[in-house]
């Protein structure tokens, strides 16, 4: 394992997706109509999937006629959303990297970012990275849409503790709220025929005012906000924090 505030490079593979289920191909395809609607987004158009997972979302909009990339830091993940392309006619491409150092320069029209791909590490100045790749990762006047949580909903929402069993895979979850570094902190423990394996989640509680100040920082406009994927205005109540928005300069 590695320490906590590397998590996110142990989490993110098969047993990650026993715990998160319901991000299902179904879910996926409500968000896609969304994000087409939206952004918009133009089939001749070249569209970055940051944090693609198993390339869930990635593989729909391939399968629509998008061009898509799909990144993340995952091999398992990768190899999951690259074996799914070789079976079906997508014509999605997958590549591995660190969303702060992404390998792109002015490459793409559209960036878009699903399920809190942001806040994982430990300072904002780390986080801001994040932002500043996308912007250099889009052309100019290029877009971008990130789905972000809503800190007043997960603090409002916050459940200490659940478990549930799956035949002989039980699911342990222990959350809390690090006040003092603004974080929101999941402890995760499973146990099957393996053996017990433990896994953290860390991630930092952006307010609106201080994701836009982000943004700002890295030259990318907001213009407009949603709470959820149903296109609701976003408030204080709002399950999400939809962002979406545009590069300011070259």
């Amino acid at each position: 394992m590695n320490s906590q505030d590397d998590w996110f490079k142990d989490w993110f593979g098969q047993d990650y997706l026993k715990v998160y289920p319901h991000r299902n191909d179904e879910e996926a395809a409500a968000q896609i109509d969304f994000v087409e609607r939206i952004l918009p987004l133009q089939t001749n158009e070249k569209t970055l999937d940051l944090g693609c997972g198993n390339g869930r979302h990635a593989l729909k909009l391939a399968r629509r006629g998008f061009q898509m990339i799909g990144l993340d830091l995952s091999p398992v993940l990768l190899a999951m959303a690259g074996n799914t392309c070789k079976k079906t006619t997508c014509a999605a491409r997958f590549v591995r990297a660190d969303m702060r150092y992404l390998p792109f320069h002015r490459a793409f029209d559209s960036v878009v970012s699903f399920f809190t791909t942001f806040g994982y590490f430990e300072t904002d100045e780390e986080n801001l990275k994040t932002l500043n790749s996308i912007h250099r990762a889009l052309k100019p006047k290029g877009r971008f849409l990130q789905d972000y949580l809503n800190k007043n909903f997960v603090l409002d929402n916050l459940v200490p503790r659940d478990a549930r069993s799956d035949n002989d895979f039980e699911i342990i979850q222990e959350r809390r709220y690090n006040r003092e570094q603004e974080r929101i902190e999941k402890k995760i423990t499973l146990r099957d025929k393996d053996g017990k394996r433990v896994y953290f989640e860390s991630v930092r509680l952006y307010t609106l005012g201080e994701m836009t100040a982000l943004l700002r920082r890295a030259n990318l406009t907001l213009n407009k906000t949603f709470g959820d994927f149903d296109g609701r205005p976003f408030d204080a109540g709002s399950p999400r924090l939809i962002l979406v928005g545009q590069k300011e300069h070259a």
